[in-house]
């Protein structure tokens, strides 16, 4: 089964669409059944609860899928993935979008950036706390395939060769910013950079072991087509796109997955 660590503002949703688009009903955006956005993560309990409304199951997704946390269960083989961005562009990214999206037009950059949960979010989104070796650690045990959201389409490539070989890369760019504006500002003034390079240290210590060590082994895994291979897939990735598949897996997650967690979420024994 592929699992799809989706951590915010990194290209993900268009992964996610790239998921829906390939699997259809075999694929689902996951919530763990004890609420959307608080307590643990997504855990191999509720994916047996899952498996009951999905029993031909392919491919999860999520902002609550976590590396940390195993979700091995009944002998299940998994493929995690994952993309990875520049921790000071993903950083000012998220301001931005509480802003503009959230609307929390008040908010005030000095006093978010100190707050915990803006701080090292790739890093324990993957190992639980902000600790790089162990981020490190649970990458390589459980092989986690780690793409670069800087080099999207060649991670596509790389994702379908070297992870998902029947995986449909066709797609188009969503959840995509209107103005950068607010991101721009943040990057380009001393001030601001450094409160982001600041609060990023585990971050940018654990993006630069992914850039400069483990994405290349996958370049060199693949061979020397790769250039070749990714400028012929910029040239055709929009012909493919499934929208029937598309259509019918949100159809299921809107008209069953989300009722049925609702009201497992209000004490009704659905599953």
């Amino acid at each position: 089964m592929l699992a799809f660590i989706h951590m915010h503002k990194t290209g993900g949703t268009t992964l996610s669409h790239i998921l829906r688009s390939s699997y259809g009903l075999r694929h689902c955006q996951v919530e763990p059944w004890h609420a959307r956005s608080t307590g643990p993560p997504f855990s191999k309990h509720d994916l047996q609860r899952l498996h009951r409304v999905y029993p031909n199951l392919k491919s999860i997704a999520g902002h609550r899928i976590t590396g940390y946390v195993d979700l091995g269960a009944n002998g299940t083989e998994f493929k995690y993935f994952t993309l990875m961005r520049d921790p000071l562009k993903l950083c000012a990214s998220r301001f931005q979008y509480k802003v503009q999206v959230s609307r929390k037009k008040n908010l005030v950059f000095e006093e978010w950036i100190h707050q915990e949960w803006p701080q090292n979010h790739q890093t324990k989104w993957i190992a639980g706390k902000a600790d790089v070796a162990e981020a490190i650690r649970i990458i390589q045990q459980k092989n986690i395939f780690v793409g670069l959201t800087e080099r999207f389409d060649e991670s596509m490539v790389l994702l379908k060769a070297l992870v998902a070989n029947d995986l449909n890369i066709s797609y188009r760019r969503v959840n995509v910013a209107r103005k950068n504006t607010i991101k721009e500002r943040l990057l380009s003034t001393e001030s601001t950079r450094q409160m982001l390079i600041e609060a990023q240290k585990a971050d940018v210590e654990l993006y630069d072991f992914v850039r400069q060590e483990l994405y290349p082994t996958y370049e060199r895994e693949y061979g020397p087509s790769l250039e070749g291979d990714v400028a012929r897939y910029r040239e055709t990735q929009r012909n493919n796109f499934n929208y029937w598949n598309l259509t019918l897996c949100r159809l299921k997650h809107y008209t069953l997955y989300t009722p049925l967690l609702h009201l497992y979420r209000r004490g009704v024994p659905v599953v």
